[in-house]
């Protein structure tokens, strides 16, 4: 029974981290901002987390917290890649990668990249035209706004524990006791067995 003690504290140390408490961050480019939104696995928010953004040189361009239903927004001077790192300060982070090429044409032709020296060119809000490519960033951009949320829900729903994860949890345990009982009464036997003089 004394290394059944010993075995199980063992087997709960090598599971790692509880998926309950496991940070997932999810992020987006909608026309020339990025959004995303903070969450533990399961669903709840992430609500007040620091949420630092920083360019493709690693340097920090601001920190941000996430709002009550753990979303943030943010509105670079110019495309670019940007890492985004959440951190709950007690050892819980996440990190999503937002690449160049997911900014629409909401820059305009010859805008700088983030980290590219050149001054920077706001982006275009208002058109009083509507010529070809920019009728194409104005449905890229309606695209991404209804595309982006639909991805967020499906990442979430990923990372949600499923009944058919628990059970296969709780059946792995079951698993686990009857080897550990199987082999107690293996030694149990073993042990009459070399006490019996037949």
């Amino acid at each position: 029974m004394s290394r059944l003690h010993l075995i199980l504290p063992l087997l709960l140390l090598l599971n790692g981290t509880a998926e309950a408490h496991l940070l997932k961050l999810f992020a987006y480019v909608e026309g020339a901002s990025v959004h995303g939104s903070a969450y533990f696995a399961g669903g709840t928010n992430a609500a007040g987390l620091a949420i630092t953004i920083s360019d493709r040189n690693n340097q920090q361009l601001v920190s941000l917290k996430t709002d009550s239903q753990g979303g943030f927004s943010y509105t670079p001077a110019t495309p670019g890649e940007y890492h985004i790192r959440a951190d709950t300060g007690e050892g819980h982070r996440a990190e999503w990668l937002i690449r160049a090429d997911e900014f629409s044409q909401a820059f305009p032709a010859g805008a700088a990249t983030a980290g590219g020296g050149q001054e920077a060119v706001k982006p275009v809000n208002t058109l009083p035209a509507l010529p070809a490519p920019q009728l194409a960033a104005l449905i890229e951009r309606a695209v991404a706004r209804q595309i982006g949320p639909l991805r967020e829900a499906l990442q979430r729903s990923e990372d949600r524990a499923r009944l058919s994860d628990i059970l296969g949890g709780v059946g792995f345990i079951f698993g686990l006791a009857g080897i550990a009982l199987w082999w107690r009464g293996r030694q149990r036997e073993r042990k009459n067995n070399a006490t019996d003089p037949h």
